[in-house]
């Protein structure tokens, strides 16, 4: 059984009195251990099918079931736990907090979960060995590279030791060399065994994953 599978997933929007169909009848099977990049210009509907697999939003139809699990099926505070246990972000515009170091922003999501301190310092410092910045770990964002700054997030992400990676524009505020090297860090992040999935319009950076998912006008065109 694949890890996610989609299946005939409709969303639709009103918007200015128009209805906006983001996905239609859309399927998608991702296995365990897969990295993929959905692709598709600005309004195509990757950002809404990332939504749906990421348990933030829900389709109007079809089914999803993650892990042998229906998440139609499922309550807000299930779906929370989800998103909380099994699922990581990491957004464009990195969202850390200004005044925190980035040891903190880190610890952050751990401290939010009721972990205790001695549980969560090997824990923040082996995500942040990850993603090369140990040594940076006192610095406010501020005091960062826009690549190190999403090299934070990524590994207040990993804290959490979630088994899936959802990646929205990684890399859409980077020039294209940090790009790569961030794409660079979830390559070893999948060798490693962690499904990643990257929404990005970017054809250099989309070659980077093993598998391309291409969308238009919210329907699946391929996947080589």
């Amino acid at each position: 059984m694949s890890l996610i599978q989609i299946e005939r997933v409709c969303k639709q929007y009103v918007m200015g009195g128009e209805t906006i169909r983001a996905l239609d009848d859309v399927s998608l099977e991702i296995e365990q251990g897969e990295f993929v990049a959905i692709m598709g210009p600005s309004g195509s509907g990757k950002s809404t099918l990332m939504n749906i697999i990421g348990c933030l939003d829900m389709s109007d139809t079809g089914t999803y079931v993650l892990d042998g699990k229906a998440i139609n099926l499922m309550k807000d505070w299930q779906l929370a736990e989800i998103r909380n246990r099994k699922i990581g972000f990491v957004f464009q515009s990195f969202n850390l907090l200004p005044r925190l170091s980035a040891y903190e922003n880190v610890e952050l999501p751990l401290i939010y979960r009721g972990m205790a301190r001695k549980e969560r310092e090997p824990l923040v410092l082996k995500a942040l060995e990850a993603v090369d910045l140990v040594d940076r770990r006192k610095h406010l964002p501020s005091e960062l590279s826009g690549g190190q700054q999403q090299r934070v997030a990524i590994a207040r992400t990993l804290a959490g030791g979630p088994a899936i990676i959802l990646a929205d524009e990684p890399t859409g505020a980077l020039d294209s060399k940090t790009g790569i090297e961030i794409m660079d860090i979830f390559t070893r992040l999948n060798d490693q065994g962690r499904t990643i999935i990257v929404i990005t319009h970017d054809h250099q950076i989309a070659q980077q994953a093993k598998r391309v998912v291409k969308f238009r006008d919210g329907r699946l065109l391929e996947s080589v």
